[in-house]
């Protein structure tokens, strides 16, 4: 097995058997989620007094929801490991077994993701038993749909490798990642395709809003995503996901050599 595979192996091991030792964890996340959803779901029937215009956006409201967990996830989850572990005092021993530490974030992102999706699928059965509302899906939808939800977690997860890098640095930024969360809110509900050239060129500029404007295009208008319409902004999520990923990684590696240099790995 290569030492890929063995570390693969590793963490796998490590989520499963921190799952099945702390499963209210993982079952208290759940209930927060349907309930945070539950509530935006009442508030937004009891506001919009149209049934037919409710039902119309409730796909899209759906969507952006579902994306919005993988938002959080992706950015909260380095800077939540790097507190803790820093916290516990073993950062700096994980640093001494594993020098490219940034290679053991790829592996734990991927395998947060693979997590994440039972936890969506979940979240979306309980979503689809309170509407009693569906998404447009079937075989030929669900590719492209899967390779959109992986190129914008791809983005988001560079992203979060800024505030990680500056969690090894100042350790506790919390707060930072509570603004991030309802700001990352606001950005999956806004409707950049509504807006002016400017407002749809700032938005489509930051991760997350591409992928929700795909995804809303199969799941909601029942359109396939590749077609020569949607080309440009297929590209452009591409374009957009390697460009934070490559600029959070490399921030990421700059702020680990000033917290080597610093001395501040074994600090918290």
């Amino acid at each position: 097995m290569t030492q890929l595979g063995r570390l693969l192996y590793a963490e796998l091991l490590r989520t499963l058997i921190l799952r099945w030792r702390y499963p209210l964890e993982l079952f208290t996340g759940l209930t927060i989620m349907y309930l945070i959803f539950l509530g935006l779901f009442l508030g937004a029937r009891s506001l919009i007094t149209d049934a037919k215009a409710f039902e119309l956006s409730l796909s899209g409201f759906i969507v952006s929801y579902l994306m919005w967990f993988f938002a959080i996830s992706a950015i909260s989850r380095l800077t939540y490991s790097i507190e803790v572990e820093s916290s516990q005092g073993v950062l700096e021993q994980i640093f001494i077994n594993y020098p490219r530490y940034l290679l053991l974030q790829y592996v734990r992102g991927f395998i947060d993701f693979i997590e994440g999706l039972g936890f969506v699928a979940v979240l979306l059965g309980l979503i689809i038993l309170t509407t009693h509302h569906t998404l447009v899906m079937d075989w030929h939808t669900a590719g492209p749909v899967a390779l959109v939800v992986v190129l914008t977690v791809i983005g988001l997860e560079g992203f979060g490798y800024l505030f990680g890098g500056l969690a090894l640095l100042f350790k506790r930024i919390g707060q930072v990642g509570g603004v991030l969360q309802f700001g990352f809110f606001l950005l999956a509900y806004l409707p950049a395709e509504r807006m002016s050239a400017a407002g749809q060129y700032l938005l489509y500029s930051l991760p997350l809003t591409q992928g929700i404007r795909l995804l809303k295009i199969a799941l909601v208008e029942g359109q396939p995503i590749f077609t020569s319409g949607n080309l440009g902004m297929v590209v452009g999520l591409i374009i957009n996901s390697g460009f934070y990923l490559l600029l959070g990684s490399g921030f990421f590696l700059l702020c680990e050599k000033k917290a080597k240099i610093d001395g501040r790995l074994g600090q918290y």
